[in-house]
């Protein structure tokens, strides 16, 4: 299990950058990788501090394929760098966890947005030669540096993803304890509890609205659901049946909605095809203006069912409800008109 050195959740977090730099011994070459936007507004203040302890090298991230992290990471081997440091949103981040993990270098992260787990999680989203996402397995960074203040200025939709994302957990958690009574599954008792407690801390949080301190509680909430998935040694602490539907539409939908987003609204319909209380989850959602309703997020009614219905196809070993569930095509169609009205 891989071990972050450095956690800092507050604001003004991307100033201590160079103090963390020294606590963990990194000098020498550093690979400073961004994008051209994200860039121009923070990347002077991270490039400066890490001119000041090693020998900077900059890259910018144009596309987040597998081969792209793959050559990023020849390169670091060829060429002696020891670290990498990432700022920027999923792409850039996931990027630079594969190619840090490929070439064993070590990893210092600085999210600039905040719309899935995957700021802290042992798993990259990188695409495929066809251009699907492919989920791989990599390792956690040594240093996290989440800035609040960044998170703040980022487009709220994304922070919005990041919410949806991480109340998908309770549907996740739900497949897996049924997964482990059908036999399908063994349980981490430990990996359980960090999921339930990053659930825990989003839905019980006194927060009302994006602000802030409610970035603090959504920071820790999703790096703890990273955690879980490091010591679980997969993504079932935090990735059931409204993933392996998510993932079927970004694979047969035309439209690409953001993850969190579309998890959300997996969680929503699975719970009504199980017939399971859905109420709390979305009460919460609505309360920070989550939009899932698939209507709006170019989902058809076709498209839900086609993917409904192949969600169980798209991870190999991967039990949930749906396994069980009624997946016929009136039953869908049902589900689907009950939550373009509900949502």
């Amino acid at each position: 299990m891989a071990k972050i050195n450095s956690l800092i959740i507050e604001k003004n977090a991307i100033y201590f950058l160079l103090k963390e730099l020294k606590r963990n011994m990194i000098s020498g070459k550093i690979l400073y990788v961004s994008d051209p936007i994200v860039d121009s507004l923070y990347g002077d203040i991270v490039k400066k501090q890490i001119e000041q302890i090693g020998v900077l090298k900059v890259e910018m991230v144009d596309n987040n394929s597998i081969s792209y992290a793959m050559n990023l990471a020849e390169r670091c081997i060829a060429t002696d760098v020891t670290c990498i440091v990432g700022l920027g949103g999923g792409k850039v981040l996931d990027v630079c966890k594969y190619a840090a993990y490929v070439s064993k270098r070590l990893f210092v992260s600085i999210p600039t947005t905040m719309a899935n787990d995957g700021i802290c999680s042992p798993i990259a989203v990188l695409k495929r030669q066809d251009n699907k996402p492919k989920s791989l397995g990599c390792e956690m960074p040594t240093v996290l540096l989440l800035d609040t203040s960044l998170i703040m200025n980022s487009p709220i939709d994304l922070i919005k993803a990041g919410i949806g994302d991480t109340i998908s957990n309770y549907m996740a958690l739900k497949d897996w304890k049924y997964a482990v009574e059908k036999n399908q599954d063994t349980m981490n008792g430990y990996a359980y509890l960090m999921s339930q407690n990053s659930l825990d801390a989003l839905m019980k949080t006194k927060f009302n609205h994006i602000c802030s301190a409610f970035i603090s509680v959504l920071a820790n909430s999703l790096v703890l659901s990273g955690l879980a998935m490091d010591y679980a040694g997969s993504s079932r602490p935090v990735s059931g049946s409204e993933h392996l539907f998510s993932h079927a539409l970004d694979y047969y939908n035309s439209y690409q909605n953001l993850h969190g987003i579309q998890v959300a609204l997996g969680t929503i319909a699975v719970l009504k095809i199980i017939n399971e209380d859905y109420l709390d989850v979305l009460t919460y959602l609505k309360k920070f203006e989550v939009d899932i309703n698939p209507s709006h997020l170019n989902i058809s009614e076709d498209m839900f069912v086609l993917c409904m219905q192949k969600a169980t196809s798209m991870r190999a070993g991967r039990f949930t409800y749906l396994n069980d569930a009624d997946l016929s095509e009136k039953r869908l169609r049902l589900i689907y008109k009950e939550l373009v009205e509900e949502l």
